[in-house]
């Protein structure tokens, strides 16, 4: 029953978004269901040529539009993986939200990196910054270090 009220009262808010909000959670959840298909079965080798030049990093230079659209895309996709029937962690979370800032011509940077738990494995991380903001992976990057990064550069429309 409590798994009933909480569906219905996301359903809710759903319904109390904007037209073109849906649009997006929704675009963002189907690329969340790609993107954990892609890591699932393809080799990650192939899935890191998509994600920008190795080594590089994005500006750290946003419009404050831009800032706003980074914002609201980590936003959606921190509230989309929330609700996955598929495992929506770092990476997928990286990565949908990179592409959605490309379809926008934003640039940003994937970082991915690495430590070590208590029983001595280690465990990776995935975080993506735009302009000085770090869009997904905040909270956990403290405790990783930095291992590859990987620039998306979008190219700016002149005005």
């Amino acid at each position: 029953m409590k798994k009933l009220y909480q569906f219905v009262k996301k359903l809710y808010k759903f319904f109390k978004i904007s037209f073109r909000d849906k649009m997006i959670l929704i675009e963002a959840f189907c690329i969340t269901g790609m993107i954990r298909f892609a890591i699932l079965f393809i080799d990650f080798s192939k899935i890191v040529k998509f994600t920008g030049n190795y080594k590089e990093e994005s500006s750290e230079y946003l419009c404050e539009t831009e800032r706003f659209i980074t914002k609201k895309v980590g936003w959606i996709v921190n509230t989309v993986s929330k609700n996955t029937p598929w495992e929506s962690k770092c990476l997928v979370k990286a990565l949908t939200a990179q592409i959605l800032l490309k379809q926008k011509n934003i640039s940003s940077t994937l970082y991915l990196g690495v430590t070590k738990n208590k029983q001595n494995k280690l465990i990776a991380h995935a975080w993506l910054r735009s302009g000085l903001d770090i869009i997904t992976g905040e909270r956990e990057k403290i405790n990783f270090t930095e291992v590859a990064k990987f620039a998306n550069h979008s190219r700016r429309k002149s005005l």
